[in-house]
């Protein structure tokens, strides 16, 4: 019942976005390193064309493999967020030499799918209440979500409980659900998230007379937010692994930390150097512990 209100909030906000949408109206969006013509100059509609749609106009590999976009040489934007000006627009993806920025958002992503995991694979009669994500910190070994289980005290997850957990976040990757993106008001937010107080709490530290907008995430039937951006779907996630969960206290609040490790779709790795990664990203992660 919860996730129903909640998509139906989602869907309301998206409709009202849409509707005050002005009549088409015309952009110019030039594309960099379109090779072999170098910059190739597109026609897009305002608040409805995306990069995504720009990527489709020019070569079925942009859409493929195109992570985000970076528009006016600053700004890293969602493939599926549309355009809201005249702009220049570079595809950003994983064959780069400098990838840093690109695995901050793909392990936010992860981080996000990782709550939707645990939220989708626990039985009904066991609350599940997400707390938050820290910062990704590619350098820990693994991305995280902190999780409230009220009914499981002394909880310690054994290999088969892990496997089942895994093997949800394989089908979502199967499934590539798409990130859609809203910015919404504080107060839709609030009403959002009106059954999660972890999260009530975080959107009341934001200052109200500042009006500010919160940008949410839905892929699939599950809504977080977080600042983005993120990847453009879940196919983008290559081999994954819930390797531990650990238990953490929060100030009085005692939580569970899952982590879990992921490589991207593009990335190649053998079975002997994934279980590497697996091992290491078993180890308690301290990021903002």
């Amino acid at each position: 019942e919860v996730r129903k209100a909640r998509n139906e909030l989602f869907d309301e906000e998206k409709k009202k976005h849409l509707s005050v949408v002005p009549r088409v109206e015309k952009i110019e969006v030039v594309v960099k390193d379109a090779k072999p013509d170098d910059t190739v100059t597109l026609m897009m509609n305002r608040y409805l064309s995306t990069p995504y749609n720009c990527a489709q106009h020019l070569h079925e590999l942009y859409a493929k493999r195109s992570l985000v976009a970076e528009i006016d040489d600053k700004m890293l934007w969602d493939m599926h967020r549309p355009l809201t000006d005249n702009c220049t627009l570079k595809f950003r993806h994983l064959q780069e030499a400098d990838v840093s920025e690109l695995n901050r958002i793909f392990w936010r992503s992860c981080s996000f799918l990782l709550g939707m995991v645990v939220d989708k694979t626990f039985k009904d009669d066991i609350p599940v209440t997400l707390h938050s994500w820290p910062k990704p910190n590619v350098k820990s070994g693994s991305f995280v979500y902190d999780i409230q289980l009220p009914t499981l005290q002394e909880w310690k997850p054994n290999e088969a409980e892990l496997r089942t957990l895994t093997a949800t976040f394989w089908k979502m990757r199967q499934a590539a659900y798409k990130f859609e993106r809203l910015s919404v008001s504080l107060k839709v937010a609030k009403e959002i998230f009106s059954d999660n107080q972890f999260k009530l709490q975080q959107l009341n530290s934001l200052k109200e007379e500042e009006d500010p907008k919160v940008t949410i995430y839905r892929v699939n039937d599950h809504i977080d937010f977080s600042i983005g951006p993120m990847i453009p779907n879940t196919s983008f996630i290559g081999r994954v692994s819930v390797t531990a969960v650990h238990p953490i206290t929060v100030g009085d609040l005692k939580l569970y930390r899952f982590q879990a490790v992921a490589v991207p779709t593009e990335q190649r790795i053998n079975h002997f150097a994934f279980k590497v990664l697996m091992d290491r990203a078993a180890k308690l992660n301290k990021t903002a512990l």
